[in-house]
């Protein structure tokens, strides 16, 4: 959208937008992740939650995606998944309890 019309300020600009909606999920997952796990399994909990997410579906994603495409012959499915995964999201973020207020154990 902004880099087509060649301008390093609008370049700069979309840049910025893309980092402002980055930030809201990679600065509040960090916190989200320790909170789910007591003390003493902290660190695995988290890294071993952290990479088979990363690993297995952001690994499997680009394969599905391509397979997708080639069977539905539909080029909306990588929107498609994007929607369904911020859906499921949703419903997983509903889900948890919210620990924010008691001691860290």
């Amino acid at each position: 959208m902004f880099a087509p019309s060649g301008s390093l300020i609008a370049v700069i600009v979309g840049q910025a937008i893309l980092f402002g909606l980055l930030a809201v999920p990679l600065g509040s997952a960090p916190s989200m992740f320790v909170e789910q796990f007591p003390s003493s399994d902290r660190l695995t909990g988290y890294s071993v939650s952290f990479n088979l997410g990363i690993g297995v579906l952001g690994g499997a994603t680009p394969a599905l995606t391509t397979w997708l495409i080639s069977y539905t012959g539909a080029d909306m499915i990588p929107a498609i998944l994007m929607i369904s995964a911020a859906l499921l999201a949703v419903v997983v973020l509903l889900w948890m309890t919210d620990r924010s207020r008691e001691p860290l154990r």
